[in-house]
């Protein structure tokens, strides 16, 4: 079966898909089990779970570059076996390196505001603190899962998902909406303020991978903010810790 997807943006590209086995168990996979393991995942990890010590720091972040590698693997094969034209010939102007930049402020600014938006009880019970790399090791794997979320995520979230979805909606604004709240929900474990800034931030990338036509400008400033946004939480709990043993 066949669905037609109507005009939209110049990228991702607009193409018919087939709603075949293998397109059912994709979708069910990003729409419904990522998230759902999304759930489990923030209990487990933070060590709150009935009977199953909280994982090391190294374990979780091994597991996130495995997990990484699998969506992108998924997302490979539908969009090998769907036709669709996701990694053309690598072509950067001065203008796509420009919308990055921009793309990046924004994403800071977003993390600025995550910040600035909870209070000193919150930001101490922050989830992805039992993230945080310590040790030279857990750093190099920090890197690794950011450049692989990086290219995981925008080829899953900004492009194949869209492109399936667009194609059974017949819109690709509900398209775009309905990955980047998919996206969103898949950052539930760092609480309902940061799931609201993800859906923005979905956007935006999802913005800049139309307006530079391609899925590598997005992949590049999603890989950079993940980073910074890793070495910023460090040092922004490093300086809270004192005050939460003064209040201790």
């Amino acid at each position: 079966m066949f669905f037609s997807m109507t005009l939209g943006p110049s990228f991702p590209p607009l193409s018919s898909v087939r709603l075949d086995a293998q397109v059912i168990l994709y979708l069910i996979l990003v729409a419904v089990l990522m998230p759902l393991g999304a759930l489990r995942s923030k209990a487990v990890i933070a060590g709150t779970r009935r009977g199953s010590p909280a994982p090391g720091r190294t374990a979780v972040l091994s597991r996130a570059v495995l997990v990484q590698g699998a969506l992108f693997l998924a997302s490979l094969i539908v969009a090998r076996s769907q036709g669709m034209a996701l990694w053309p010939r690598a072509r950067l102007r001065g203008m796509d390196l420009g919308i990055g930049v921009v793309a990046l402020a924004l994403l800071l600014g977003t993390g600025i505001l995550s910040w600035r938006l909870r209070g000193p009880a919150e930001r101490r019970d922050m989830w992805v603190r039992h993230l945080l790399p310590r040790t030279r090791a857990q750093w190099a794997l920090w890197l690794v899962v950011s450049a692989a979320a990086g290219i995981s995520e925008e080829t899953t979230y900004r492009g194949v998902l869209v492109i399936l979805l667009g194609s059974l909606t017949a819109s690709f604004v509900v398209a775009a909406l309905l990955s980047a709240v998919v996206f969103a929900v898949v950052h539930y474990p760092q609480g309902a303020k940061s799931m609201a800034l993800v859906f923005a931030i979905a956007l935006v990338m999802q913005a800049v991978v139309s307006a530079t036509g391609a899925l590598y400008v997005a992949m590049g400033v999603h890989a950079v903010y993940d980073i910074t946004a890793g070495i910023r939480a460090a040092r922004r709990f490093a300086d809270l810790e004192p005050a939460i043993i003064k209040n201790c």
